[in-house]
């Protein structure tokens, strides 16, 4: 999409200093994983703009790109389906036990399925929702099928998803308080970094299960480890973690109740083609001199 547009350069390692020669000339940056700082948005005299192929833009300094008056553009909207669908995968992975299930037949323990493969339903549990945003409301109304009772916290209102899903708007405490599964998809913020601590879990019901598949400092990790070897909740599904890649020596991977996944609930086949098609989409309309559809720091567009 881009080729005939402009000319394309990959960047042999996404790391300064190794990449800052190559950033002399360039009109745009288009990163997935590799981190955007201050130091490479200097050594860019022409940058026009950063694209981030994916929904958060966390790994770019949208404050100094801000400074520069650079448009920093991402691609929230390709993801939502592969995220909600992951999440509800997530959870009946907890609530049914299916990966000690297959771990289980694997090594021909079938006498476990009596005595500890015995799984919860989700009909009739309440799982509050923190974020119902683009994908928070995509799990919503996946879970509606399940016959649960939905709550919700967020800065926005969402009178649509009250309406079509019956979510009920609640404060924090009072979600944390009444789930039986707490699902985070809050973009990661000075605000919701650890907005789940130990106070935070402390609140919840010892048969609660957390699942985040948002950013991993949404949750404070040590608070979040103590508490499952405390059995202060019953458990926890992850695909998102305060250091990435998560080390084999985390405490994370010595729980046993505690689902883990490598930061990949958006890795499907049609949302990585679509992410990168919206991605090219806002690049050339920036570069074209148009406003773009998704971008961080709108207040650039005004100079």
């Amino acid at each position: 999409m881009l080729e005939g547009f402009a000319d394309i350069e990959f960047a042999e390692s996404p790391r300064e200093p190794a990449v800052l020669p190559q950033l002399r000339e360039v009109n745009g940056i288009i990163t997935r994983l590799a981190k955007i700082t201050s130091t490479m948005i200097d050594a860019a005299p022409e940058l026009r703009v950063i694209a981030r192929h994916g929904i958060g833009y966390d790994n770019v300094d949208v404050t100094h790109a801000t400074k520069r008056g650079i448009p920093v553009v991402f691609a929230p909207e390709a993801i939502a389906f592969s995220v909600a669908e992951y999440t509800v995968g997530m959870i009946l992975a907890l609530t049914r036990k299916l990966v000690f299930a297959d771990l289980a037949t694997r090594s021909g323990q079938w006498e476990k399925r009596h005595a500890e493969l015995v799984g919860t339903d989700l009909r009739g549990k309440t799982v509050g929702i923190v974020g119902l945003g683009r994908i928070g409301g995509e799990v919503a109304r996946r879970l509606r099928a399940f016959h649960v009772n939905l709550l919700y916290h967020d800065i926005v209102p969402r009178p649509e998803l009250e309406r079509t899903v019956g979510a009920r708007p609640v404060s924090l405490d009072q979600l944390l308080l009444d789930s039986d599964i707490v699902t985070l998809h809050t973009p990661l913020t000075e605000t919701t970094r650890h907005i789940i601590g130990n106070r935070e879990i402390n609140l919840m019901k010892r048969t609660a299960v957390l699942v985040n598949t948002s950013r991993g400092a949404v949750i404070d990790e040590p608070a979040l480890i103590e508490a499952i070897q405390q059995q202060r909740i019953a458990g926890a599904a992850l695909d998102a973690y305060e250091t990435e890649p998560l080390e084999t020596g985390s405490p994370l991977v010595q729980l046993e109740n505690v689902f883990l996944s490598p930061h990949m609930s958006g890795h499907t086949v049609e949302a990585l083609r679509a992410t990168a098609v919206q991605v090219a989409e806002e690049v050339r309309a920036v570069l074209s001199g148009q406003r773009p559809r998704h971008i961080a720091n709108p207040e650039v567009l005004k100079s």
